[in-house]
């Protein structure tokens, strides 16, 4: 006769760690889906830097990211050298002073700067990409007060200023779209390609001065300037406030400005229409002095500037970057629910059909990205998510055998896919609203299972009761 009991036994000890074993497949699972999602995040990577490539080719021809520094007035001067030198002078080594003359530069920076200009965008595309750049027409005014160069302590004699020049530095001077023409006292003058001030690129011209044969300036003068830089580019448009007082205004019909750099705007109005934005600066917040001879404090006039850029429209990529990252915690989400059917209800889920959900759940990713390169972000979620929920909708009617199961499951998928979206539009909210779903789907979990018994219950049926021997 069979030993019955010892079979009852063996199952009865099964069906109190089924559950367990379920939970340990489905962790299983969550972790092997972490593969297809690295798979997706890297192609992710290889479409943005594609992306990137071909902003950057349009950008190369258009014009890079604009640094303009200046004006700065550069005025050569004689300087007297000692110079030391070993000579053999009856039959002995002895040192041998020489004076002699070399030509070295003073630097003025202008007592006031105005900047005024107007910003207008500019988008091209390469296939299905495009790139945000600028016109931008910029007029530069001020003066130069040189009253104070004997405090350099050059004899007057010594200084050149019929060969001074104002120099200008342009990041990227292949985006100058017309000649610019200097208007400095009373004279005009040319630009010429170069900034002479070392190994930046830019601009200077050669300038004149009516008294500049007497070497002396009286107290009180003031030489004006003024000239219009027209320039091509794309990122940044960035200014060094190089005047005693320095002020900028930039207009633009562009909504979407960000304001960077060391000094930020001091008034500034955004509206769907455009923006404009003024900085009122004095020679306070930078960390050179307004005149000085040798090239010393030459590199530190690049450092401080003031920044403005044209956003590109919301950036699908990074948008599906950050969708990403919730995949996981989707997954995670509707395998509890079919997991929870199973305890509650006692259905039999196969693992395969975890594995059919959790691969619906990366093609909606990969759906995103796909198009998200054709539509705006919002569009390809929506189609995305829905084409989404109507698979998995149906395919639960089939797994779950009943209308109100399967209604269950379609609204946690439908309010899931909406959480999702709303967490990716409030960027700086996230974390709290992740932390409140997940803090909703414990409580809900918690809420479901109070009543069950783990060690008696299982997510598979009980095995029916074994004959009696007749």
């Amino acid at each position: 006769m069979p030993d019955h009991p010892v079979t009852v036994s063996a199952r009865s000890f099964f069906n109190r760690f089924a559950v367990l074993f379920k939970l340990a497949v489905i962790g299983v699972l969550l972790l092997l889906f972490l593969i297809p999602l690295t798979m997706e995040h890297s192609q992710l990577s290889e479409r943005l830097g594609l992306r990137n490539k071909a902003v950057n080719d349009i950008a190369a021809g258009w014009g890079q990211s604009q640094r303009i520094t200046g004006p700065v007035l550069k005025v050569p001067f004689r300087a007297r050298v000692t110079v030391t030198r070993q000579e053999k002078i009856d039959g002995k080594n002895r040192e041998v002073k020489e004076e002699s003359l070399t030509v070295r530069h003073a630097y003025f920076l202008p007592r006031t700067l105005t900047v005024s200009g107007s910003i207008a965008p500019q988008i091209l595309k390469r296939g299905i990409y495009e790139a945000v750049l600028w016109r931008a027409d910029c007029e530069f005014s001020g003066d130069f007060d040189l009253s104070a160069w004997p405090e350099l302590k050059i004899d007057a004699k010594d200084m050149l200023w019929n060969e001074a020049v104002l120099c200008v530095t342009v990041s990227d001077l292949r985006g100058a779209r017309k000649t610019i023409t200097l208007k400095f006292g009373g004279a005009d003058s040319e630009f010429l390609p170069g900034s002479d001030l070392g190994s930046a690129g830019g601009i200077h011209a050669p300038v004149k001065f009516s008294n500049a044969g007497t070497g002396v300036w009286p107290a009180g003068v003031r030489v004006p300037f003024e000239f219009k830089l027209a320039l091509n580019g794309s990122g940044e448009l960035a200014f060094a406030p190089v005047g005693r007082e320095t002020k900028v205004r930039l207009a633009s019909p562009w909504p979407d400005p960000k304001f960077s750099g060391q000094f930020l705007p001091t008034t500034r109005e955004v509206t769907p229409g455009g923006f404009t934005a003024a900085w009122e600066l004095s020679h306070y917040g930078r960390n050179y002095p307004q005149q000085w001879s040798g090239g010393e404090s030459l590199q530190r006039i690049y450092d401080p500037t003031l920044n403005v850029s044209l956003l590109a429209p919301v950036d699908s990529y990074r948008s599906v970057e950050r969708a990403v990252k919730y995949a996981v915690l989707f997954i995670t989400l509707l395998f509890t629910a079919y997991f929870l059917f199973e305890v509650v209800a006692r259905l039999r889920i196969h693992p395969f059909q975890y594995i059919l959900v959790g691969a619906a759940i990366c093609v909606f990713y990969l759906g995103i990205l796909s198009l998200s390169e054709l539509l705006a972000f919002g569009w390809a979620y929506l189609l995305s998510a829905a084409a989404t929920w109507l698979m998995l909708t149906l395919y639960t009617l089939s797994v779950l055998k009943t209308g109100r199961r399967t209604l269950t499951v379609a609204a946690l998928l439908a309010f899931i896919l909406a959480f999702l979206y709303t967490v990716l539009q409030l960027q700086d909210y996230a974390l709290l609203f992740g932390t409140l779903l997940l803090f909703a789907a414990l409580a809900a979990v918690m809420f479901t299972t109070r009543k069950v018994d783990w060690y008696d219950s299982n997510a598979t049926r009980e095995p029916p009761p074994l004959p009696r021997d007749r």
